[in-house]
């Protein structure tokens, strides 16, 4: 299959075109920040979502099977726009599509947007009600905190408090649902045949909850470091 993975210099869009790649597809990885060392046959392309058009996109898509869409920003900043990442590029990414005759596409969003009222997550909402209007077969993963063997976002955070002296213990901490990153790729890959069911909202989730302060305990057993003094962090207070 021709694939083209969108935002593909992050984790998870890393670890799929690695994958993708292994298994003999043909991958066309797009971002906007430069290829990272080790694509191999992955060819890399320049692409900002937020600020891209339909016909930007168009050329990308030329030969697609299928697209991976893991584009996103955490909050707006300068040079960051939730709104033009994940609503009005993906606006434009299904324009695209419909017009290429590209059928399947697999959206990355996350665990609970439809339940918060930060700009990260009305714009992903948003994002993913163009979807399911779209007429596309797609398929939208919702996965909640992804670790893996490397560090990225949130999980670099933690692994950051694990190697502490003392362990920080924050009140007013969520239980978290860790999914593995090889789970979450293989999904991906799952949902990108076309024989496979679309038009599903699925909720990526491990079967055990943790809390915050177990997480960084057992981040501190995986890097075979020894149990330290927990000490509590006042709400209000952030290290």
């Amino acid at each position: 299959m021709h694939i083209l993975v969108i935002g593909a210099t992050g984790l998870i869009s890393s670890a799929v075109c690695a994958r993708l790649a292994v298994e003999g597809h043909d991958v066309l990885a797009a971002s906007r920040h430069p290829a990272p060392a080790g694509l191999g046959e992955v060819r890399h392309v320049s692409l900002n979502l937020a600020s891209a058009t339909q016909s930007d996109l168009l050329p990308l898509l030329a030969k697609a099977d299928g697209v991976v869409n893991c584009a996103g920003t955490l909050q707006d900043a300068p040079g960051e726009s939730t709104e033009g990442v994940h609503h009005r590029g993906v606006a434009a990414l299904i324009k695209a599509c419909c017009h290429q005759g590209v059928r399947r596409l697999v959206h990355l969003s996350a665990i609970g947007v439809q339940r918060e009222t930060t700009s990260f997550s009305a714009t992903k909402h948003a994002g993913e009600d163009c979807i399911m209007a779209s007429g596309l077969e797609w398929v939208i993963l919702r996965p909640s905190v992804v670790i893996g063997r490397s560090a990225y976002g949130g999980t670099a955070l933690m692994r950051g408090l694990a190697a502490l002296p003392l362990q920080p213990v924050m009140s007013h901490t969520g239980p978290l649902q860790l999914v593995w990153l090889d789970d979450v790729v293989k999904t991906i890959v799952f949902f990108l045949h076309p024989a496979t069911p679309s038009c599903q909202v699925i909720e990526l989730v491990g079967p055990r909850t943790w809390s915050f302060s177990d997480l960084v305990r057992l981040l501190r057993r995986w890097m075979r470091w020894d149990e330290v003094k927990a000490i509590p962090v006042p709400h209000g207070c952030r290290p």
